[in-house]
């Protein structure tokens, strides 16, 4: 794609004057809008000045302050239209779709790829996304911004306790969110999760604590330098903080994590009294390898390749992912999945030497201490030591942590070590943000308009309601 993209640039530049003719005067705002892999929504402007033969122009990213970037190379021949920003790797070819009056074309962005559609149609932010389950105030019960610390690492924590207008000790529930740094809503294309969870729970009596990620929102750290472990230790100063609370049931507090937060509630409540329940939301059961394996096969099934296609992959990727899983400290790590990767380049077919350069196959490494953790995690040392009401809920139409599997052996570890206080569910139909799906994948997540599936939350809140009473 790229190699075509360029070939297609040199044609332009060098074209006749002849076969350059402009057909129109493009000057003014373009609007469109970017989706990313997870099906997240930019909305971005070109606009576009005559100078000359030719234009200058800049970027505008309105949902950003309405930063704004130079255009380095602007070039219209024809129908067709090719944007470009050096700094930012950023590249843009359209073709004029006289029917729709815009132009239709795709743009890389750094390592993104997509469709970029652009016309003189303004787009408004309200036009970006539809999330009719986004509660809006006035809140039927009480919201309060609060702060509290991880003095165990030295992290200032930002976050909003949410419980019942009425005074009284509620049971509450501590919401962990997923990989990559999230704020306390948990927002991701367009679909605040946690928002939406702790707005159903208060309206059925139960609080909520939902808070900034390490670095992020109103949150201090770094989260580039923290793993599942330090996350557990945010959720321990979180459960201690929520413990000195007058409107707070204190043998009532529970974790609830979703995907690498269900690991790290399950971190957290090993051999953790304080904790009195568990609630994972398409949580790891098998360990962090497994985990890799299990997402290969599911995608591989779900683009239609055959089983002997599937073993193929997973033999050929095995040497990566083995090295990135092969040490503790992850700079070691990554060295020695760059070098498993010339490996695999230079084995590679000849079709796939000719589309990609072995340096930009072996440059793309983006390894962290996170994902390192999450590669050497075994769920089975932390399970065995939870003894308390243990829920955990699967998607069956997840292409990211395998259901079946994982509930088994999440409900194997708990019930082998003596913990009989647990409730397995799988959802049929559900995705991995327990949204009701058509094709499943992850870039579908922006397109839903259900931020997750009302049988969800409400499975939750009962569960938590009918919990037996602690000994106090």
């Amino acid at each position: 794609m790229r190699k075509g993209y360029w070939l297609l640039w040199m044609c332009m530049t060098w074209c006749t004057v002849a076969m350059a003719q402009q057909t129109k005067d493009i000057s003014g705002k373009w609007y469109g809008i970017t989706r990313s892999y997870y099906g997240d929504k930019q909305r971005l402007t070109v606009v576009l000045e005559k100078e000359g033969e030719g234009y200058k122009g800049e970027l505008q990213n309105p949902d950003h302050d309405n930063e704004a970037i130079d255009l380095d190379h602007i070039i219209y021949r024809g129908d067709t239209l090719l944007l470009r920003i050096d700094t930012i790797r950023f590249a843009y070819t359209g073709v004029w779709n006289a029917a729709e009056k815009q132009f239709e074309g795709v743009f890389t962005w750094g390592g993104l790829k997509g469709t970029f559609n652009i016309s003189r149609k303004e787009i408004r932010q309200s036009d970006v996304y539809n999330r009719p389950q986004e509660p809006k105030p006035k809140f039927p019960y009480h919201t309060e911004n609060v702060q509290f610390s991880n003095e165990h690492d030295h992290v200032s924590l930002a976050g909003t306790f949410t419980r019942p207008f009425d005074w009284g000790r509620y049971p509450v529930v501590i919401m962990l969110s997923g990989s990559g740094p999230q704020d306390r809503d948990d927002e991701m294309a367009g679909h605040k999760t946690f928002l939406v969870l702790a707005d159903f729970l208060a309206r059925n009596g139960i609080a909520s604590l939902r808070f900034d990620d390490r670095g992020t929102g109103g949150s201090g750290g770094v989260y580039s330098q923290s793993d599942i472990y330090d996350f557990a230790n945010d959720a321990k100063a979180a459960l201690a903080y929520l413990k000195t609370r007058k409107d707070v049931d204190p043998y009532a507090i529970g974790l609830l994590g979703h995907s690498e937060g269900a690991a790290v509630a399950q971190i957290a409540a090993a051999n953790n009294k304080s904790v009195a329940f568990v609630v994972s939301l398409a949580g790891l059961g098998v360990t962090g390898r497994e985990m890799v394996d299990q997402k290969v096969v599911l995608d591989g099934r779900m683009s239609g390749a055959s089983d002997t296609e599937i073993k193929e992959r997973l033999q050929r990727l095995k040497p990566y992912w083995d090295a990135l899983a092969s040490d503790t400290n992850y700079t070691v790590a990554a060295a020695r999945a760059k070098a498993a990767l010339h490996d695999i380049y230079r084995n590679s077919p000849e079709d796939i030497r000719k589309q990609v350069s072995e340096e930009e196959f072996t440059s793309d490494i983006q390894f962290d201490r996170e994902l390192s953790s999450i590669l050497l995690y075994k769920p089975l040392d932390y399970l065995k030591q939870i003894k308390c009401p243990f829920m955990a809920v699967n998607g069956t139409r997840d292409l990211q942590v395998d259901a079946t599997t994982n509930l088994n052996a999440i409900e194997r570890a708990l019930r082998e070590n003596g913990n009989m206080l647990v409730t397995i569910r799988k959802f049929d139909g559900l995705n991995h943000l327990f949204q009701r799906c058509k094709t499943c994948t992850v870039a579908e997540y922006g397109d839903l308009e259900q931020t997750i599936d009302p049988l969800v939350p409400e499975f939750i809140a009962h569960w938590i309601l009918q919990l037996p009473p602690r000994p106090r």
